[in-house]
């Protein structure tokens, strides 16, 4: 199932091609859809140009931010900023940050910062991915308690997402 409208020029992007039917996006989907039914504003933290933020028609106030690659459309502002030096002058309802930890080196800090532009923080990790998996990755492998120990508190909820095919894991808080 496609989650997307094809008319967004993004979906050119091989990164999110390879992974928009992902049953992980589908929990991240139905996610914000409970937590963020009433949500007016969302940020995403490290989106890579991916244009899942258009999935939430209802949230009138979408923001993307990448050090590299942020999302932008009509519907979505986007910023190039490494998240560490970005200062907001609003707090978000609702904060995404998918697959972007196992990346960053001084990730307590940009955990704690997380907490802070949100009332509500979503996030996902490569789930037990064995060092060297992803040369990209400097965290790896993370669990539960890992997790737990960049955000010093234990998540509302969490739970395992298994690819069908790949067999990747991917923690989602």
């Amino acid at each position: 199932m496609k989650w997307l409208d094809k008319k967004i020029s993004s979906v050119s992007n091989q990164y999110w091609h390879d992974r928009s039917d992902s049953l992980y996006f589908q929990y991240i989907d139905f996610l914000v859809r409970v937590v963020g039914h009433d949500a007016q504003s969302i940020l995403d933290v490290g989106s890579n140009s991916c244009p899942y933020l258009e999935w939430f028609s209802w949230i009138p106030y979408k923001f993307s931010l990448d050090i590299n690659n942020p999302y932008y459309s009509w519907r979505v502002h986007g910023k190039k900023v490494d998240f560490l030096e970005y200062t907001n002058n609003r707090e978000f309802d609702l904060c995404l940050c998918l697959q972007v930890l196992e990346h960053i080196h001084d990730v307590k800090s940009f955990a704690q910062k997380l907490l802070k532009v949100a009332h509500h923080v979503i996030v996902s990790v490569a789930y037990k991915w064995p060092a060297g998996t992803d040369s990209r990755h400097v965290q790896d492998p993370v669990d539960e308690e890992k997790l737990m120990t960049w955000f010093n508190r234990i998540p509302n909820y969490q739970v395992i997402v298994t690819e069908p095919v790949t067999e990747k894991r991917r923690l989602i808080c």
